[in-house]
């Protein structure tokens, strides 16, 4: 995705005849395949009336950045919990997943004073 657009992979099913007519047509107009296909689906959408589209699916429930600190601290927690408890046993993985989350607090934290400050 980049500034705003992004790209939507999908397969059309022609006859040999309308691929023919769609290669020429692109050939025509000097476009790709691409350029001429959004092309169409926007003359298309800007057609559409809103009352025949389906309403928008809501956005996915985004825990607040106070949150993610408070859930991120809670994990912390437990994991230098369970890394004194392993003692030398620890596993190495389980460090690195310490200073991840250690990393990520930080970042959020950073990211919580750009919004209050």
């Amino acid at each position: 995705m980049s500034d705003g657009y992004f790209t939507i992979p999908c397969r059309m099913v022609l006859t040999v005849e309308q691929r023919d007519r769609l290669e020429r047509l692109c050939r025509a107009r000097q476009q790709d395949i691409n350029d001429l296909v959004t092309d169409v689906v926007l003359a298309y959408l800007d057609d559409v009336p809103d009352d025949a589209l389906a309403e928008p699916i809501p956005e996915p429930y985004q825990p607040s950045i106070a949150e993610q600190i408070r859930q991120n601290e809670r994990e912390l927690r437990r994991l230098r919990m369970r890394q004194r408890q392993l003692g030398t046993s620890a596993p190495a993985w389980l460090a690195g997943y310490v200073t991840d989350i250690e990393r990520d607090i930080v970042q959020l934290r950073q990211q919580q004073e750009q919004q209050h400050g």
